[in-house]
């Protein structure tokens, strides 16, 4: 992507938008032609147009082969080194960050957030559901926590679950970390919403939204994304009823996340909340091959949206691996059991394989069980395990191991009881499909880890079992529904379906995402509307003030206050919550850390 004569090197990371950065160097090219033949000329001024337009939110699907064919046009007839070369970053950009280009065009985002003209603030434009952050957490600042958990569930039902365990995309982009840290607005919006249950008996009784729609929908599965999509179809008019298998709601958060992380009563208050709402939960009502998708379809529902997310535990492949090995376990039925009460039999020494969310929970569940040492053996480094730097310090603070870059090669039983694992060490070498460096054993590094359970914790994949063999829903060569992904509908007209059920495990507020995406698409094929969903929020035109000069002046270097938590020594043997939360006091000098970037002209 290099032009001759640019005289200088860019480093790329995330937050580098790759449109912005073909924009950036046809401009120093307009500055450097000398414009003595036309497609040099005109070409390179033609695609800094086209990618000025789609930085700015006018782009349109024809632009992208429209700067191909300029692109190449120019790089081919100009005269000169600086014409044949100045087409490279547009080329090289398309041919590997085309997903760039559509979204700023069809979703009108940008990933890395920095086409000023596509957002209201960062944080916002990367939280996946658009909360309006920065009102909320001004909203807090002057107090008023009713109408910041409002603004949350504008566009996030479960405003203390993600409060909780967000991974909060917003704080990385949030421009006061350039200053000093990141305003702690996960935090925050655990504040409100703990504000606001802690006086809901206070508050004034809430009612049911409005239906304004005949049009019954079903939606399969209470958690994350079921329960969201249903809760936007309520709040748009629809009758909108859930039906849940087991006799309680939120899915994998119930059954799988402990209590030290999200605490059950947490998960009710949220879907009581939902419930009020209008949204009607049926428990105890599985859909299989008794009760189908076809039977909901036959009992007056015009719509359904599956989102019976992802339970399944992957295997991992190795030999020896048996389910009914004692002392072996999946992480979900792990945790799954540990959260219903069922009595697991934990040894002195444990070992944990994956390196994402089941994985540590799992780790740190076993120690409250009584293990005395937990280790977790993952594949690859640190860079490549899929969770927060909080969750790791969290998990290394009560005294789990973390061995990196080692593999297991067999699960080790006596007498159809656990003794240990095989393992190898590994090396990383080329990028795999992912994206991530695919870790190579390394020949003659072989070791037995002594354990007396192992509990295998390296992924989930959906469970497609509960549809009939003759279900005319159309799968994917990977077993999961094949969807538009766009507007989340499958091959049958009327039956959508998203969240992990589709797209395989993913965090909380993208499941949240997806819930929104599915009702927004089914309230467009209610109405007849076969169109593109489009979901983006463009800046107000009118913008209230609420900061005065003097304070807007008075910027100076604070960082955030550390999050109370519960000691380590009080953790062992409790599933006690850990995070203990903001007091008032803290949240709103912390809300007043925001340097509201939604204000900028």
């Amino acid at each position: 992507g290099s032009i001759m004569g640019s005289g200088g090197m860019v480093v790329l990371d995330e937050t580098t938008c790759m449109v912005d950065v073909a924009k950036y160097f046809l401009s120093f090219t307009q500055e450097e032609s000398c414009g003595k033949c036309v497609p040099c000329r005109l070409g390179t001024r033609q695609m800094l147009e086209i990618l000025t337009r789609i930085t700015q939110g006018e782009g349109r699907e024809e632009y992208i082969d429209t700067l191909l064919t300029i692109a190449k046009t120019v790089k081919e007839c100009s005269l000169c080194g600086l014409g044949q070369t100045c087409p490279n970053p547009v080329l090289t950009t398309l041919q590997y960050f085309r997903d760039e280009y559509e979204a700023h065009i069809r979703e009108k985002k940008c990933p890395a957030a920095v086409c000023d003209a596509l957002m209201i603030s960062p944080c916002q434009h990367t939280c996946p559901v658009g909360i309006n952050v920065p009102k909320y957490v001004a909203q807090i600042a002057d107090g008023e926590y009713l109408e910041a958990v409002n603004t949350i569930r504008e566009r996030n039902p479960f405003p203390a679950i993600c409060g909780r365990i967000c991974h909060h995309p917003c704080e990385g982009r949030c421009r006061r970390g350039e200053l000093d840290e990141s305003v702690a607005i996960r935090a925050l919006k655990r504040f409100a919403a703990d504000w606001y249950f802690d006086h809901i008996s206070e508050l004034p009784a809430l009612e049911p939204f409005p239906q304004i729609h005949s049009q019954k929908v079903a939606v399969v599965g209470a958690g994350p994304t079921g329960l969201s999509c249903a809760y936007f179809l309520a709040q748009m008019g629809y009758p909108a009823t859930v039906f849940e298998a087991l006799p309680i709601g939120g899915g994998m958060l119930s059954v799988a996340i402990p209590d030290f992380r999200l605490p059950r009563e947490v998960i009710e208050k949220e879907i009581d909340h939902i419930a009020r709402r209008g949204v009607e939960i049926k428990y105890d009502t599985p859909v299989n091959v008794n009760f189908t998708i076809e039977d909901i379809r036959n009992s007056g529902f015009e719509a359904v949206f599956i989102a019976a997310g992802a339970q399944r535990s992957q295997n991992i492949g190795i030999p020896g691996e048996l389910e009914d090995i004692e002392g072996f376990y999946y992480g979900l039925r792990f945790l799954r059991d540990v959260k219903v009460g069922k009595a697991i039999q934990i040894g002195r020494r444990v070992a944990v394989i994956g390196g994402g969310n089941v994985a540590l929970d799992s780790s740190r569940t076993a120690l409250r069980l009584g293990a005395e040492h937990v280790s977790i053996f993952y594949r690859r480094s640190r860079e490549e395990m899929p969770i927060t730097e909080v969750e790791y310090d969290e998990t290394l603070a009560e005294g789990v191991q973390v061995d990196f870059l080692v593999s297991p090669t067999r699960l080790v039983s006596d007498d159809w009881k656990v003794t240990g694992l095989q393992c190898v060490h590994m090396k990383l070498g080329e990028p795999d499909a992912s994206g991530r460096r695919r870790p190579i054993p390394i020949p003659g590094s072989e070791f037995f880890a002594p354990a007396d359970n192992v509990i295998a914790a390296v992924g989930q994949a959906p469970d497609l079992t509960f549809l009939p063999a003759d279900s005319a829903l159309e799968r994917t060569r990977w077993e999961r529904l094949a969807v538009d992904e766009n507007r989340l509908v499958t091959n049958v007209p009327g039956v959508f379906a998203g969240g992990d059920f589709v797209s395989g495990p993913g965090m909380v507020i993208e499941a949240i995402a997806a819930g929104r995406r599915g009702a927004i698409a089914i309230d467009k094929y209610l109405r007849g509307d076969t169109s593109r969903v489009e979901i983006y929020d463009l800046k107000p035109s009118i913008i209230e003030e609420t900061i005065t000069k003097e304070e807007e002046a008075s910027w100076e270097p604070r960082f955030r206050p550390e999050i109370p938590h519960l000691p380590i020594q009080e953790r062992k043997g409790s599933f006690k919550e850990i995070e203990l939360g903001f007091s008032e006091e803290e949240a709103r000098q912390e809300a007043k850390r925001c340097l509201r970037c939604d204000l900028e002209k």
